[in-house]
């Protein structure tokens, strides 16, 4: 991986909350907002090339109330 590039689970998730932002403030119609639900996808997908998976980016939903659990004790 070069050194300038964010890493790709990074870059995903950065790319994902910008296309929700975008969502909320101008819907899902918008062509900004459509312009970075492609950014998302094709993060997502050099993430999944990288050789990451969707669990790296999504925990499951048990595995996440664990944690969640984990952290009110």
């Amino acid at each position: 991986m070069h050194r300038n590039l964010p890493h790709p689970i990074r870059a995903a998730r950065t790319a994902q909350q910008h296309a929700v932002r975008a969502i909320a403030a101008r819907g899902l119609a918008h062509p900004i907002t459509h312009a970075l639900l492609a950014a998302a996808a094709l993060a997502a997908a050099g993430a999944w090339e990288a050789g990451h998976r969707v669990t790296d980016l999504h925990p499951s939903p048990s595995r996440e109330g664990t944690e969640l659990e984990g952290r009110r004790a």
